[in-house]
């Protein structure tokens, strides 16, 4: 079980993370949190999170499989409006807090453009954005963070066992899930303070500068040589000698 008060409680943050919705179980943070912006029953920094996420997305329709009671689900909301230029550095802000915490917890994360998170050369975890825009403005969006957190490795799917990890397995020992939802949350509200840091923080976690990396852009598998990424979030990748430019986030209408 989760305690929201936990969270709250090491929570250093102004607006993210005040009111949070706990679900035992639950099909999708994501989902859920959309539901309840259509019911109107979202407010500006929520956090839904659940103690077992049983159909958890990942990005391009992929499924994230949680072990019940042992990984993090959680969605954070933002119904702010936002211009789609600071739209496009929330996926990577995400990230960046993402692997903050992991270092405050004693390991040495890096992040794969443009959501994954990883330890040791192992998938870890990864964000989620979707958002919801009109007249060229991004009016909602949801940010899903699926970390492995207290699994063993018999926990992991065998389908993905050999390329998979989680902080209890890198560090050997069991870590409080309330605390690292607070601290990811902490940093990310900071973040998006101060997204100038974005660009240059992000690329110090990213362990593939210079290498060729495939990834799916519109549904086509692409691939190229990944030279970095713009301070306006834009992946700058290399295919065919050529700097092509790709959005670390889709942005729906």
């Amino acid at each position: 079980m989760i305690f929201t008060n936990l969270i709250q409680a090491n929570l250093r943050t102004k607006t993210f993370g005040r009111q949070i919705e706990y679900y035992q179980r639950l099909g999708s943070t994501n989902v859920e949190a959309w539901d309840l912006i259509k019911l109107g029953e979202a407010e500006n920094g929520m956090i839904i999170i659940t103690d077992n996420q049983f159909a958890g997305k990942g990005r391009n329709a992929n499924n994230w499989y949680m072990s019940p009671s042992k990984g993090l689900a959680m969605t954070l909301i933002i119904l702010d409006s936002l211009p789609i230029e600071t739209a496009l550095l929330i996926p990577l802000a995400a990230g960046l807090a993402t692997a903050k915490a992991l270092t405050n917890r004693g390991v040495d994360p890096k992040l794969k453009w443009p959501n994954d998170i990883f330890i040791n050369e192992k998938k870890c975890g990864g964000i989620l954005c979707e958002t919801q825009i009109s007249n060229g403005i991004v009016q909602k969006m949801v940010i899903g963070f699926g970390l492995n957190i207290n699994e063993k490795e018999e926990d992991l799917d065998l389908t993905i066992k050999e390329k998979s990890t989680s902080l209890s397995i890198e560090t050997g020992y069991s870590n409080q899930r309330e605390l690292i939802a607070a601290i990811i949350t902490t940093y990310f509200e900071q973040i998006l303070d101060n997204t100038s840091i974005v660009q240059a923080e992000w690329s110090n976690y990213c362990y593939h500068q210079d290498k060729e990396i495939s990834f799916k852009y519109n549904g086509i598998v692409q691939s190229g040589i990944f030279r970095g990424i713009s301070s306006k979030g834009i992946a700058n990748i290399e295919v065919d000698n050529e700097i092509r430019e790709f959005p670390s986030i889709t942005l729906n209408s």
